[in-house]
């Protein structure tokens, strides 16, 4: 029976024992390295059913080094589907610097698969447990479309914790540069999430934002902006827990960008299950010939056709 990979050291060292692995399919090896195929033009995990030469497969250590090579995924095996390691690993091997142009072009970013199947399923079972949240809103008592929405008490699950302070570390940098960017007079924003908690208390923000979004056959949710007081954190991310075209049917992620003089922009942002995305709160920079002028942004859901659609919302300031 062959040995399992083991890397060790260099990965220079590993590349007889990456191709054994990629030789015979090696599930156990996912995730510790993928293949990118020149022919192709794909990356792939080990354990992917194709049958490349060697002479055309070089090794890298992450799906955001493959990328930025210009790899795409492959559809046979889906390397980018594949979930493993901890939830602050998952963060950290986020292409950010893909994230963060993205963001400063087109006031969203995919940011890749970050909950498994099973981190969704704990998600949506939890979704009846009334001690977790600390409201429910039904979104046609206040005109906000329909469906229904939970806020998380405080504290929120360590998943969701997890996720909040995580992913702000990394957009923190990005909202400080866009804050510079429109010339807001206001302090930056600070390095870590509990200090930022910190501030939006000091402005009598204290109830946390975090939620589950429900729809259902009709549902849809109406063109908005998160805000909940004076203190704004310029970025938010959300993460669908529900399989498209399996779980439901229509309900996209609609975002639209407003700019001075022009008629408003529509943007689709395709996501699948437990991916996740960054976009705009309300407003962004956008660089134009005099210096960088202001981009209002709202987003939305469509109607779902059928089915149930969860979504998890992570906001970063706190509401009054």
């Amino acid at each position: 029976m062959p040995a399992k990979l083991k890397l060790v050291h260099p990965p220079q060292f590993d590349e007889d024992a990456r191709w054994a692995a990629v030789s015979r399919r090696d599930a156990s090896a996912d995730g510790a390295f993928w293949s990118c195929v020149r022919t192709t033009g794909v990356y792939c995990r080990p354990s992917c059913a194709g049958r490349p030469k060697r002479e055309n497969v070089f090794f890298v250590e992450t799906r955001a080094e493959a990328e930025t090579a210009g790899f795409r995924p492959c559809k046979r095996c889906r390397p980018d589907r594949f979930v493993a390691g901890s939830l602050s690993k998952r963060i950290d091997d986020v292409d950010w610097k893909r994230a963060k142009a993205g963001l400063d072009e087109q006031g969203w970013a995919p940011l890749g698969r970050l909950l498994s199947d099973d981190d969704c399923a704990a998600l949506i079972d939890g979704y009846d447990d009334d001690e977790r949240y600390r409201s429910t809103v039904m979104m046609r008592r206040h005109g906000f479309g329909e469906g229904e929405y939970r806020y998380f008490a405080d504290p929120a699950p360590p998943l969701v914790s997890m996720l909040r302070t995580g992913l702000y570390e990394k957009l923190a940098p990005i909202a400080n540069e866009w804050l510079a960017a429109l010339k807001e007079n206001r302090p930056a924003f600070p390095a870590t999430h509990e200090a930022y908690r910190r501030r939006c208390a000091m402005a009598g923000q204290n109830r946390p934002t975090p939620l589950i979004l429900k729809y259902g056959p009709g549902d849809y949710n109406r063109l908005h902006q998160d805000l909940y007081g004076g203190e704004i954190f310029p970025i938010q991310t959300a993460v669908l827990l529900s399989e498209p075209e399996r779980d439901f049917s229509g309900g996209e992620f609609v975002m639209t960008e407003q700019t001075p003089r022009r008629q408003s922009r529509a943007i689709v942002a395709p996501m699948e299950k437990g991916f996740a995305i960054a976009f705009a709160v309300n407003d962004r920079p956008m660089t134009g010939a005099r210096g960088a002028y202001r981009v209002k942004m709202r987003h939305g859901v469509s109607e779902i056709r059928h089915g149930k659609r969860y979504c998890l919302g992570v906001i970063f300031h706190d509401a009054a």
